[in-house]
Order: C-alpha cells, then sequence, then structure tokens
C-alpha cells in the first residue's frame, strides 16, 4: 500500500543517470572522476548526447598543462551543469565563450560533484593549466552535499569539516561502496517506498548531528546576517580556499549560480545564500535571476538543466560580466 501510494502522487525509485555507469570510476580522493578517454552515447528520455572524456579526464578537446598559444585561459569547475548535461559538447556555454572571446577555455565540470571535490580537484590537478580566471559554477544543491559524506545513498565522496577554524578533510581515502550499500542502491532503483525510508533516514542523521553540534543556535533579527553566514560557513569556507588557490596562481575567481534543487534542510533560502556571498566579496552572477532568462525554452523539458538556448543565455551573460569587472586583464607574459 505505501509503495501504490508513492507512486500515485508521483514519488518513484532512485533515478540514476546513465553517465555514471558508463562514464565515471572510483577516485580514493574525489569520490569518482571521469574514466579518460571513454566516449559513447548518452541518452535519457528526454535527450540523446555524445559523451567523449579526453586524457586527462574531462569532457573537452586536451588541453596541455603548457600555454600552446598566446591567449588568455578560463577554468571552469562545476557540476552538471558546467559538464553540459543533457548538450552536446559544442553546445555548452564554456564553448560559446571560447568562440566570442578569443580565450582558451577548459571545461572541468563534473556530474555530481560539490564545492568540496571541486576544491580537491582544483588544488591537485586544476592549478597545473595555470588559468587567468576560474569560473566555479554553483547549483542550489551544492550546499547541502558539502555537508554529506554519501550522495542519493549511492556514491560516497570527501567532505570537510570545520576545526579551529581551518578546514579538514574527513571520509579520506573515500571507501568503495559495501555489499549492504550496494543492495541499498539495488533497491533504492526498484522500490519508492524503500527509497522514501531510507531519504528519511538520512535526513534524521542529518537533522540529529545538526541538533548535537548546536542545539541552541541563537536566532535573532539583530544578527540576521551573522546567522546566515554561520548556516553557509561551510560552503563559503570552501569557496574562500578556492578564491586562494586561484589566487595562487595569479587567477581571479567568478561563481556563476542557480537555484536548481535547492537542498539545505535549515530555514534560510538561496537569496539568503546569494546575500552572504556578496557579503563575502565575492563576483556572484546568479544567472537565472537575469533578465531574459526564459525556462520554458532555456530549460530541457522535465528535467532542469539548461538546454542549448539557455547555455547560449549563460554565455551571454558571463562575457558581459567577466568584460564589465575586467576578470581578464592579467598582462600577459
Amino acid at each position: 500500500m505505501g509503495e501504490m501510494t508513492l507512486r500515485l502522487i508521483g514519488r518513484g525509485p532512485l533515478y540514476v543517470s546513465p553517465e555514471r555507469d558508463r562514464f565515471w570510476k572510483y577516485d580514493a580522493l574525489l569520490g569518482w572522476s571521469h574514466l579518460p578517454g571513454q566516449e559513447g552515447i548518452f541518452e535519457t528520455a528526454q535527450f540523446r548526447t555524445t559523451v567523449k572524456i579526453n586524457q586527462k579526464g574531462l569532457r573537452d578537446r586536451d588541453h596541455s598543462y603548457k600555454r600552446t598559444f598566446d591567449a588568455q585561459r578560463i577554468l571552469i569547475v562545476g557540476d552538471s551543469f558546467a559538464w553540459g548535461y543533457g548538450v552536446e559538447e559544442t553546445q555548452r556555454f564554456s564553448q560559446d565563450l571560447e568562440r566570442s572571446m578569443n580565450v582558451e577555455v577548459i571545461n572541468a565540470g563534473v556530474s555530481g560533484y560539490s564545492t568540496d571535490q571541486e576544491l580537491l580537484w582544483l588544488k591537485n590537478e586544476g592549478i597545473k593549466y595555470d588559468p587567468d580566471l576560474v569560473i566555479l559554477v554553483f547549483a542550489g544543491n551544492d550546499i547541502g552535499d558539502n555537508h554529506q559524506q554519501l550522495v542519493n545513498t549511492i556514491y560516497y565522496k570527501p567532505q570537510f569539516v570545520i576545526e579551529d577554524g581551518h578546514l579538514v578533510l574527513t571520509n579520506y581515502p573515500v571507501p568503495k561502496n559495501s555489499s549492504q550499500g550496494k543492495f541499498m542502491y539495488y533497491l533504492s532503483q526498484r522500490s519508492a517506498l524503500f527509497y522514501f525510508l531510507v531519504q528519511r533516514y538520512f535526513d534524521l542523521r542529518s537533522v540529529y548531528s545538526k541538533f548535537i553540534a548546536n542545539p541552541r543556535a541563537p536566532i535573532s533579527s539583530t544578527t540576521a546576517i551573522s546567522t546566515k553566514k554561520e548556516s553557509f560557513k561551510l560552503t563559503t569556507t570552501l569557496i574562500h580556499e578556492i578564491y586562494h588557490v586561484a589566487e595562487s596562481t595569479g587567477a581571479k575567481l567568478m561563481i556563476v549560480t542557480t537555484d536548481r534543487w535547492w537542498n539545505w534542510p535549515s530555514s534560510e533560502s538561496y537569496q539568503d545564500f546569494i546575500e552572504v556571498l556578496h557579503s563575502e566579496g565575492f563576483s556572484v552572477l546568479d544567472v537565472e535571476s537575469m533578465r531574459g532568462f526564459d525556462p520554458e525554452r532555456m530549460l530541457i523539458p522535465n528535467d532542469g538543466h539548461w538546454s542549448p538556448d539557455g547555455h547560449k543565455f549563460v554565455a551571454t551573460k558571463v562575457r558581459e560580466f567577466i568584460e564589465a569587472n575586467q576578470l581578464l586583464n592579467r598582462p600577459q607574459n
């Protein structure tokens, strides 16, 4: 009866995107990463695209670490929005930027990544490309995922915690899925009721952990911004670290945000988060709030990722933001 009820109200079992089985591999540091050299068709009910992973594990053409021609470099890190979920490689906003700005753009997006994984990849691999500008693509689900070691009850990932004001990496090496985990994954894909119960279990664990950590969190209208900053502290600390890593190579940082799949259980909203980012001094483009963004045309129907028209719009707004804020003005050697 529970299974039937959930199905009737539109709650289904866990959906697992086909690209995970075809293009991912286990990674002890990041949880998962692209399988270098892999290529094939990525198809769902909404689209059919071709995916090719280069020899360094990026969905992009090959880029050498050392610059091969006199052009400025933009490095894009992010999740499925950066990766180009549902569109061809040539239709992504990164390629549009490269064509319109006469710069070299390296797209390092990986579906499912959150800010912690993007920081680790940038530290260990991204800085080798010596970018002039780093663009962090941030989706609404990243905040909740930054606080998790297990995403969708399937994929283990690293997690940072803050101790004495410093980021400390935990859940490393990232464990491989156990037999129990694989069984939960199997049932979650086939039973709406089982998936619903698993979700509630992890929700309760998360609430309990936050209560134990801070059972009497103050709420005051006179300290609203401080309360918001505290709520988003882990994520903003991760972004500050990304900023410092980029700065160490002489690069600037720009953040492109979307509220898609906002999953932060606290009372703070996506707009609260944007307010905090601005108060912290980051260069932020809340792209879907820009005039002219049309969800009907610029999102893939029944999916939510940017369509080819959406990527064109994002490319235009990113280019305008870069030019208006002079984010690419480092003298060339």
